[in-house]
């Protein structure tokens, strides 16, 4: 076969080779942001976020759901109304920024984890204790109602 097939002038061959070595010629590629996704009890219909870490359990012991769930009912509110979150089921930690692109919360309650994020753009983060404790110690529970019903209604 001795008859060009393709005829391509030798200064566009010159410029795609420079652009493959010369870095400042090159387009970024941008990788694809993968997808947040996060095992939750609740429907996240009002976008109250509670955070536990439960290592025992797959949300909170049984005692504490059952408060848990008469504290939801006190203040006219369902666990389709919420999403709870077990960061110790988690492999590693989110991020604030990636729990609030997740779940869009108006409220973060942070219910005994070590975590102590500060407050976010427009979204209250309250540190409070486990439900545990709270049953254990009234005055825990009393803070926490107290603060909670103003948050939450």
């Amino acid at each position: 076969m001795t008859e060009t097939v393709f005829d391509v002038e030798d200064e566009a061959v010159n410029a795609v080779r420079e652009a493959l070595v010369d870095p400042r010629q090159a387009v970024p590629v941008q990788k694809p942001v993968p997808k947040l996704q996060f095992s939750f009890y609740g429907q996240n219909k009002r976008s109250y976020l509670f955070l536990t870490d439960e290592k025992q359990h797959e949300w909170m012991s049984d005692p504490a759901m059952e408060a848990f769930v008469k504290t939801l009912a006190a203040l006219k509110l369902t666990i389709d109304d919420v999403a709870v979150l077990n960061l110790a089921k988690l492999k590693e930690l989110p991020s604030v920024d990636d729990l609030i692109l997740f779940f869009k919360p108006k409220v973060m309650v942070n219910l005994g984890t070590s975590l102590n994020w500060p407050e976010h753009d427009r979204v209250t983060i309250f540190h409070t204790y486990g439900f545990d404790a709270m049953l254990a110690d009234a005055e825990k529970k009393r803070a926490f109602w107290t603060t909670i019903k103003q948050l939450l209604t």
